[in-house]
């Protein structure tokens, strides 16, 4: 059965609106955990707090861009790339292993290969580059259900109107 494009476009929607709160509260969370790593180790934590400070007014802006999109009751544009929209199902889970054993190789390199890599100091860099990747999977994942779901999403919303 061929997917409905008026559901993929309502779910393509509901990406883009959860896209765009969810990455920048992402490097909030990551840059919380630098300054939260740093200060229990004594360390200064602001590069943590800034970062932190950044995604969540960047998440914050991102929510209220899309106020309108998000409780609009005006009908989906449908998706004009039904193809692409169906490859994009199929990569993902690819593409969020791909990034989560990326990411394990990288930190484990910069522990193992760079001067004082293992050491204490070099935690709140870690635990921010072990949080950031694994933020961007689960966000990869949530939209991929999206897409799956469409049909469901797009009656459950109809059946609200």
């Amino acid at each position: 059965m061929a997917p409905d494009a008026t559901a993929l476009g309502f779910a393509q929607r509901k990406s883009w609106v959860f896209s765009a709160w969810w990455y920048p509260a992402v490097l909030a969370v990551s840059g919380a955990v630098y300054a939260g790593l740093a200060q229990a180790l004594g360390q200064n934590p602001e590069t943590g707090v800034v970062l932190a400070i950044l995604g969540g007014a960047g998440s914050t802006l991102g929510w209220a861009l899309t106020v309108g999109p998000r409780f609009t009751r005006k009908a989906p544009r449908p998706a004009a790339d039904i193809a692409g929209v169906d490859q994009g199902i199929r990569i993902t889970p690819g593409m969020i292993r791909t990034i989560l054993i990326a990411s394990a190789l990288g930190v484990g390199a910069l522990v193992l290969f760079t001067p004082d890599g293992g050491s204490p100091e070099t935690l709140p860099l870690l635990g921010m580059l072990a949080v950031w990747p694994l933020g961007l999977a689960a966000g990869l994942a949530h939209t991929r259900r999206f897409m799956l779901d469409s049909a469901g999403l797009y009656a459950r919303w109809l059946d609200r109107g």
